[in-house]
């Protein structure tokens, strides 16, 4: 596996939406195919093929040169970031929008900004899938500002009114509302993603937070660019929250190109790694667990403070915690009881009822009184075995769980949260209900 230094890769990262600009010239080439090959190691496989961009064959910027998106982030009350992508300059940079429940049309500008990407990686078992290829992009983001609260607007973009979404600004305090979590998606390898997000996005949930482990080169099944036309159903129904995974970074420059670059700046006032949101007074804390989160680290300081600043604010109801490596697991992957006990007093002062985790590849519930962890880590990557670790001294307080492809739908409404888990066939695999404020 190939690691990188998160901190190593920040240094070609510039402005406000971390663009790789490290690699440009004064004459960005287009997107192109014609970098030279070379083998390329993702997670536990090999992820591709790599090397330097250039002129060359293979990919055409054709139509309206739209070739990722639209996507929302960053979404509150009054406010939300649109973003999407383009293989050449110029396009319309202009999103459409109006409340879904009727109204005027308004125009909102982005802006646009090139980045190079210097690799070209490909997915070595599918053929088919379209190759992330080396060259000069050009991301446009449109801030737009002044929006109703409590309301979900429909938005196309100029350059392609075919491609479009909706997102909702933030319900007030004490308001009910609806949300998905999801976790460790993997398109490439099947049908699965898909047909989990057929079942469950006609529940119209205002936003999704993502465990991380969105795309695996290392299945060698997936590029960025295959990944984005089965995902758009998510990405067009609202905000996307995504946590930071450790597939995020199988490739040298793949946290800074493409992670970073298409979902930084997600939430608010943290990094681009962890962050915070809030809806109807609920606060939601996004964290890294490919960073350090023990006791002393920036990020631990940083979610200690962020929760206390919460407790004071009025509306306030209670939190929910997302990361991506499970803290609790009976599966096949490591736990973190360190964690656990220095962070579980501080989220029982706090009022944090539910820890969202991932990672996992399954779906687990545990019930500790107080503190629910779910693990929704079943989006359609290859399932694991959720039992590998029944030894494990908590695992009698593992009150649902299944090897099953799924994402949870949470309705949080006056005193309760209802938590309901749904495979890929439509079936309720689990419900619960806590009692929250």
């Amino acid at each position: 596996m190939i690691v990188v230094h998160r901190a190593l890769r920040s240094l070609v990262l510039v402005g406000p939406l971390g663009i790789l600009l490290g690699a440009c010239s004064s004459t960005p080439a287009q997107p192109s195919s014609g970098a030279s090959t070379g083998s390329g190691s993702g997670g536990a496989g090999s992820g591709g093929a790599g090397g330097s961009g250039g002129a060359g064959g293979g990919f055409t910027c054709g139509g309206t040169g739209v070739d990722k998106g639209p996507w929302s982030l960053a979404v509150d009350g009054t406010s939300a970031k649109i973003r999407w992508e383009a293989c050449r300059t110029g396009t319309a940079p202009e999103i459409v929008f109006a409340p879904e429940e009727g109204g005027a049309e308004v125009k909102a500008a982005a802006v646009e900004t090139s980045f190079v990407v210097a690799n070209t990686y490909t997915a070595a078992l599918a053929p088919d899938a379209t190759p992330d290829y080396a060259g000069t992009y050009f991301m446009h983001e449109a801030a737009v500002t002044g929006l109703a609260p409590a309301t979900c607007y429909a938005y196309h973009l100029a350059a392609e009114p075919g491609r479009k979404g909706r997102f909702c600004t933030a319900r007030a305090p004490g308001a009910a509302f609806t949300f998905m979590a999801i976790g460790d998606t993997n398109p490439g390898i099947g049908p699965y993603a898909k047909d989990v997000l057929a079942h469950v996005l006609p529940k119209n949930p205002d936003f999704t937070v993502h465990g991380g482990d969105l795309q695996y080169y290392d299945s060698k099944l997936e590029t960025w660019a295959s990944w984005f036309p089965p995902m758009e159903p998510m990405l067009a129904q609202g905000a996307l929250f995504p946590a930071i995974g450790n597939h995020e970074s199988e490739m040298p420059d793949e946290y800074a190109a493409y992670t970073e670059r298409f979902f930084g700046g997600a939430g608010f006032d943290g990094k681009n790694g962890y962050y915070r949101f809030s809806w109807g007074g609920v606060w939601f804390f996004v964290l890294d667990t490919e960073e350090a989160l023990g006791p002393g680290s920036e990020q631990a300081t940083w979610l200690a403070a962020e929760l206390a600043f919460a407790v004071k604010q009025p509306g306030y109801r209670f939190s929910i915690v997302d990361f991506h490596k499970p803290w609790v697991t009976c599966g096949d992957t490591a736990d973190a009881p360190d964690l656990r006990a220095h962070f579980e007093p501080i989220f029982a002062n706090t009022g944090v009822a539910l820890v969202i985790q991932a990672h996992m590849h399954g779906y687990e519930r545990f019930d500790f009184g107080t503190l629910t962890y779910v693990t929704a880590a079943g989006g359609g990557g290859r399932i694991g075995d959720p039992d590998m670790n029944k030894a494990r001294s908590y695992c009698d307080k593992r009150v649902a769980s299944g090897g099953f492809r799924h994402a949870v739908i949470f309705e949080v409404a006056p005193g309760k949260l209802t938590g309901t888990a749904i495979d890929d066939q439509g079936m309720v695999r689990d419900t619960f209900t806590l009692n929250v404020p």
